[in-house]
């Protein structure tokens, strides 16, 4: 009942103004304990009931000073943290500088797509922390006819970052930072790199070039900021660039792997970008009733469709149902799964553009997509076998074989070996996790009215649970690991359309999607526990549209619980949220609304305590406001944490 009454909203709401179609889904994210907006953080209460507050101690912690952006401002700003570091002198190692990209393509670096790379000669290692800085620009506000869908580096073969661009009416400058201190591996070294910026761009060749830089800065160990004990090798599932586009009925992306005969723990970092036919994947509706309802193809809907040479739209949307979920399989067996994360891209659809949503702050991982990390422990007896293994990486969810997916994908292995034996043996024993995802459930109250409207609702829903569990025989003694984990899936799209010729036809749309996984991972010698970790994840996304008009809420809600032998249980706990909305005003007139607001928290049990507030208006800065309810109203973050929602294996804390 409480979806149907969302879908009775939503549909009333498309006879009213956009704005009451706003107002409607910022109130229809009612289910349970994932929201967006205020209410996200009862999203990370609920997330392990029954947990204690966090408990914050005291560590040395320094503040993230940065210059606070100036309102009025209408460049790129950012509610995200830098990554935190050591109070020591870091060795610089600059990739490249100023790299013009005129092409969507690979960068060209003299006649070669590889840059050169060679670790620091004064900095051998081992390192406290390796942060990478990249920065990107663009001189021409006409950039987001590019198209740009993301930008991507890597370094061996191993993704070091990803995320997306942004377009703003001025000059563009945007910046992101990534740990990779956990790829160390790779950065010990020499090798070669790649950079690619992937779009949309007419006659291929971007309004105006790209240019980029990137640096990586290593901070070498020290009394106070010890070495982390990281993976002792990473191995990348699309050696040759780090990343593939997977466009096959298995939308697979999978490597056949020589690995080390002692792995003690293994983990597998994915990333899932959508792209042309998936990149509004969530708003995909089943086949049926596309075919049930052709106004829901409406040229007017959101869609991918380029304009044609007489300037005329293409039908829009995307069939195939909206569920998507990512798999891992090592040698054919079920290993673990991923939620998709439902990055908005602001091109809705070729009549209009809605670039100037993201403007000057764009929603979270817009610019910086973060990797999820999948516990493979369980399988690290069977890794060490001494044979090759196949470890693959897919999408799953589309329901008709005729459409695939349509995704770059990225996975990174990174193993853990014993250093007191060259040959560990164990077997998985347990794995509830079935082959195949269950088949949503799908719901749907649409109908067309006497007046032609078609309108209602399509509920899918998706929900399991699995247990992997496995030994491997260390110099230690027999290592018994536990991986369990809970996913859910919940999307509702609420169209109200109606066809017709001569300016008659109309439609608009409401999303309210929720994405999550929460579980816990153990690892016991014996009867003696090694590490709990504890987790939860959720993306939550609500999306108002309609042509020349949408309202966007979005979120990304992490928390975590780690407890390693001789330490307190490590606490974090991030809540990034945004709320931004653009109504294109008449032909020559400013925009009739063209607002956002953004909140980011991080706080941990180390003394981090990270928290801006930005508002912005008509494209620009109006407030910025950084360290409110943190001590003494400054933010500061311990120098092993990762309050950006990176990966964290607590690796500082297992020297």
């Amino acid at each position: 009942m409480k979806s149907a009454s969302r879908t009775q909203r939503f549909a009333r709401a498309g006879t009213f103004a956009l704005a009451a179609v706003i107002l409607v889904c910022v109130h229809a994210a009612t289910r349970g304990d994932v929201r967006v907006g205020a209410a996200a953080s009862a999203a990370v209460a609920a997330a392990a009931p029954g947990a204690p507050p966090i408990p914050y101690r005291t560590h040395e912690s320094a503040p993230a000073a940065a210059a606070l952006p100036a309102p009025g401002g209408r460049d790129t700003a950012l509610a995200t943290p830098p990554v935190p570091r050591p109070a020591s002198t870091p060795c610089t190692v600059e990739l490249f500088r100023g790299v013009e990209m005129i092409t969507a393509f690979l960068a060209f670096f003299g006649d070669d797509t590889r840059f050169p790379y060679a670790p620091p000669p004064a900095c051998p290692g081992p390192w406290a922390k390796v942060v990478l800085k990249v920065a990107l620009r663009n001189a021409d506000p006409s950039s987001y006819l590019d198209g740009v869908a993301l930008a991507q580096l890597s370094i061996g073969g191993v993704p070091l970052y990803a995320g997306g661009a942004q377009d703003n009416d001025v000059p563009t400058h945007w910046r992101a930072e990534r740990d990779v201190t956990d790829y160390a591996a790779v950065l010990r070294a020499p090798g070669e790199g790649v950079l690619e910026i992937a779009g949309q761009p007419r006659y291929t060749l971007f309004n105006a070039p790209y240019y980029v830089s990137a640096t990586l800065l290593f901070y070498p160990a020290g009394p106070d900021h010890p070495a982390p004990r990281v993976p002792d090798a990473a191995y990348s599932l699309a050696p040759e660039l780090g990343w593939r586009a997977v466009r096959t009925p298995e939308g697979a992306l999978a490597a056949r792997l020589d690995l080390p005969r002692n792995i003690e723990r293994a983990y597998l970092d994915v990333m899932a970008q959508a792209r042309y036919d998936d990149l509004f994947w969530f708003t995909c509706l089943p086949d049926a009733q596309r075919a049930a309802f052709p106004e829901l193809r409406s040229r007017l809907a959101i869609g991918t469709g380029r304009l044609g040479l007489e300037g005329d739209a293409p039908p829009q949307g995307c069939g195939g149902g909206s569920f998507r979920e990512l798999q891992v399989h090592v040698d054919g067996q079920p290993a673990g799964v991923a939620p998709v994360f439902p990055r908005v891209h602001p091109q809705f659809n070729a009549l209009w553009t809605a670039a100037p949503l993201l403007q000057p702050a764009p929603p979270p991982q817009a610019l910086n997509f973060m990797p999820y990390r999948i516990d493979l422990t369980p399988f690290a007896g069977l890794l060490s076998d001494g044979a090759p293994h196949e470890v693959r990486l897919s999408v799953a969810g589309r329901e008709s074989a005729a459409e695939y997916p349509d995704f770059q994908l990225a996975g990174t292995l990174l193993v853990y070996r014993d250093r007191g034996r060259a040959q560990v043996t164990g077997r998985v024993t347990r794995n509830t996790l079935a082959p195949r995802p269950p088949a949503p459930r799908v719901t749907s109250t649409l109908a067309r009215d006497p007046a032609g409207v078609v309108s209602g609702g399509v509920h899918t829903r998706a929900a399991r649970s699995y247990a992997i569990e496995g030994y491997v025989d260390t110099s230690r003694g027999r290592i018994r690991s536990t991986v369990e984990r809970r996913a859910r899936f919940d999307n509702l799209i609420a169209p109200r359309a109606r066809g017709g010729a001569g300016g008659s036809e109309t439609y608009d749309v409401g999303i309210d999607l929720e994405s999550r996984i929460e579980g816990v991972s153990r690892r016991r010698l014996g009867a003696t526990l090694l590490a709990e970790d504890r987790e939860f994840v959720a993306y939550p996304l609500t999306l108002a549209y309609r042509p020349r008009g949408v309202w966007l809420r979005q979120a990304f809600v992490q928390r975590s619980e780690r407890w390693r032998p001789g330490r307190t249980r490590h606490y974090t706990r991030l809540e990034h949220e945004a709320d931004l909305g653009y109504v294109a005003g008449p032909a020559g007139a400013p925009a009739a609304v063209w607002r956002g607001t953004q909140r980011y928290l991080f706080r941990d049990s180390y003394a981090s305590c990270y928290r801006v507030d930005l508002v912005a208006a008509g494209g620009a800065l109006q407030d910025y406001r950084a360290g409110a309810g943190c001590p003494d109203g400054v933010n500061r973050l311990y120098w092993a944490a990762h309050p950006d929602g990176s990966p964290d294996g607590l690796d500082w804390a297992e020297r």
